[in-house]
C-alpha cells in the first residue's frame, strides 16, 4: 500500500489533476496542462502517455500554433467506463446510463407502485443494468428522498418512502459490485445544475424543488453547501402554525401544506365533482396518481383547482421570500414536477416573493425554472461518481 508522500501516491495525486483538468478544460494541450496544475512540462508528458495507454484519455485534435509543431489537443475518453445514474421517487425508479462526458447511452423508468422494500427496489435496479450496460460499470449513483449519510451509504431518513436508517449502499454494493454513492435527490438535482445547467454562472443560489416533496439545496461560493449533512431541507420549514402533520411528525410544514398529497386532499374536500369524488377513492400513493388526479381537476373542476394553487401560490411564495431574507441569493432555480402546473402558481409565487422579501432584496434576485428536466435527478449523482472515483485519492 502506498504510504502518504511516497513516490506512488504523488504520482496518484498528480495522474488526478491533471485528469480533472482535462475533463474541466474538455480540450487541452500538454503546455496548457502544464501552466494550469504547475506541473514540469515532463511530468505531464509521462503522465498524459501513460493516460493514453489506458485508455482514459484520447487525442481529439491540434491546436493553433504561433510557429513549429501544432499542439497536441487532449481529451477524456469518454467510452472508457459507464455510469449509472439512479433515482428512487415514490413508486418508480428514473434509471440512466451515461458515459463519461454525461451523454446518456440509455433511460428509463420502472414502476414499482406501492413495494417498499429497499432489497426488491435494489434487484430491479440491477435488472434494468443487465440488460442496458453495454461497457465497464465505473459506479453508480442512487438519488433518494430525505437524510443521507454520504458516507456509510446509508439512507438515516426518507419521509416519502418510510425508510429509515437504510444500509443502501451496501446492498446495491454487494449486487452490482461497483462503487455506489447515496446521495440526497435535491442534491444530485443541484450538482446536475452546477455541471451542465445555468447555476455554475452563479456563486450564491437557492434551489427549490416543489412535487410530491419539496426540497431544496444551497449553492455558497460557487459550490454545493451541505452544512453538518441534511442543509437544504426547506420543505420542513413551519409555514403555517398548527398545520397539517407532515410526515417527519411536525405540523404545518411546507411539505405538509403544499405538496402534491396536500394539493389532492384539499381539490377533494373542496370539490363537489362526482367523477373526482370517484377516482379519489381508486387513489394510490404514488406520484403518478397524485399528477393524474391534479390533472383530472384542472378539467374537472378547474374553479376550485385555481382556488387551490392560488393559496399554494402563495405558500411557495412566502417559502421564497424567507429563504430571500435568510440566504440573499443572486440566483433562485425552481424545478420539480409541480412545473408541469406553472401556469397556475408560479407568476404569483415570484411576484410575492419579489414584493415581500426585506427592503429590495426581492428584487436583487434572478428568478429561473430547471432547463435540464428530469435527467437533473440522476445527472449529478452521475457527476459525483465521476468525481469521486476519477478524480480523488482515497488515502
Amino acid at each position: 500500500m502506498a504510504l502518504v508522500g511516497s513516490r506512488e501516491l504523488i504520482r496518484d495525486i498528480n495522474e488526478k489533476t491533471i485528469l480533472k483538468e482535462i475533463f474541466l478544460e474538455k480540450q487541452i494541450d500538454r503546455a496548457s496542462l502544464a501552466r494550469k496544475t504547475s506541473l514540469s512540462g515532463g511530468t505531464v508528458t509521462k503522465i498524459t502517455s501513460d493516460l493514453l495507454k489506458k485508455g482514459l484519455i484520447r487525442v481529439v485534435g491540434e491546436s493553433t500554433s504561433t510557429g513549429g509543431r501544432k499542439p497536441v489537443l487532449l481529451s477524456i475518453n469518454p467510452n472508457f467506463g459507464n455510469i449509472l445514474g439512479v433515482k428512487i421517487g415514490l413508486g418508480y425508479l428514473q434509471l440512466i446510463i451515461t458515459n463519461l462526458s454525461g451523454k446518456i447511452l440509455s433511460q428509463q423508468r420502472k414502476e414499482f407502485g406501492e413495494e417498499l422494500d429497499p432489497h426488491k427496489i435494489s434487484y430491479l435496479i440491477k435488472e434494468y443494468v443487465e440488460q442496458k450496460n453495454k461497457n465497464h460499470l465505473i459506479g453508480a449513483s442512487v438519488a433518494v428522498s430525505g437524510t443521507i449519510d454520504s458516507i456509510k451509504g446509508v439512507v438515516l431518513d426518507s419521509f416519502i418512502l418510510n425508510w429509515k436508517n437504510v444500509e443502501l449502499g451496501k446492498i446495491l454494493k454487494n449486487i452490482l459490485k461497483v462503487p455506489i454513492y447515496i446521495i440526497n435527490d435535491a442534491d444530485s438535482f443541484t450538482l446536475a445544475h452546477l455541471w451542465k445547467g445555468k447555476l455554475k454562472k452563479h456563486k450564491h443560489a437557492l434551489v427549490m424543488i416543489l412535487g410530491v416533496g419539496i426540497g431544496g439545496s444551497l449553492i455558497v461560493n460557487g459550490n454545493l453547501y451541505t452544512g453538518n449533512g441534511g442543509a437544504g431541507e426547506i420543505g420542513h420549514m413551519t409555514i403555517k402554525e398548527n398545520g397539517n402533520k407532515c410526515s417527519c411528525g411536525s405540523y404545518g410544514c411546507l411539505e405538509a401544506e403544499a405538496s402534491f398529497e396536500s394539493l389532492v386532499n384539499k381539490i377533494y374536500t373542496k370539490s363537489e365533482n362526482t367523477l373526482l369524488k370517484e377516482y379519489y377513492k381508486t387513489f394510490k400513493n404514488t406520484e403518478l396518481s397524485e399528477i393524474d388526479f391534479i390533472r383530472l381537476s384542472l378539467k374537472e373542476d378547474p374553479q376550485v383547482s385555481h382556488e387551490v394553487f392560488n393559496e399554494y401560490s402563495t405558500l411557495i411564495g412566502t417559502a421564497i421570500k424567507n429563504l430571500i431574507n435568510i440566504f440573499t441569493p443572486e440566483y433562485v432555480l425552481i424545478g420539480g414536477e409541480a412545473l408541469e402546473f406553472s401556469d397556475y402558481f408560479l407568476d404569483n409565487s415570484v411576484n410575492y416573493a419579489r414584493k415581500n422579501a426585506f427592503g429590495n432584496l426581492g428584487e436583487r434576485v434572478i428568478y429561473d425554472v430547471d432547463n435540464l428536466g428530469p435527467k437533473a435527478w440522476m445527472l449529478g449523482g452521475v457527476y459525483q461518481v465521476i468525481q469521486e472515483e476519477m478524480f480523488y485519492i482515497k488515502v
